[in-house]
């Protein structure tokens, strides 16, 4: 790869400091931080005792995070609007396990074919 190819490469997906990536991707620096830890987010390269990530990254790991566009992830107040129930009732089947969800920091997301194979389990 020539010296040109490779610098309009690296100006195209820059490398992002900790403050940067935690902006991209809507979250506090801790928690991105947090989620390099757990290996949720990276590679990453540490340079002068900082932590710096390329963007094409994040945006690999926010395509994850949002999956696919056709079963999309749905909240508590989601799924109750979906089935009309209350959302302290939706949060109750995912975490009695009839509704399978995984948390996200704060938030428990569940895809939507996931909702329909426990309505259609229970009309049968």
């Amino acid at each position: 790869m020539s010296a040109a190819t490779s610098s309009a490469s690296q100006a195209s997906d820059p490398l992002l400091d900790t403050a940067q990536a935690a902006r991209v991707l809507g979250v506090s620096r801790w928690w991105f931080g947090e989620l390099v830890r757990r290996g949720q987010v990276g590679p990453c390269a540490r340079i002068g005792n900082r932590i710096r990530v390329r963007l094409s990254i994040l945006e690999a790991y926010l395509q994850r995070l949002h999956g696919d566009p056709d079963d999309p992830y749905m909240t508590y107040a989601d799924i109750a609007d979906y089935l009309g129930i209350s959302t302290w009732t939706a949060g109750e089947l995912v975490r009695h396990g009839e509704i399978p969800g995984r948390r996200v920091g704060r938030r428990v997301l569940v895809t939507r074919s996931a909702v329909d194979q426990y309505v259609e389990h229970h009309l049968e």
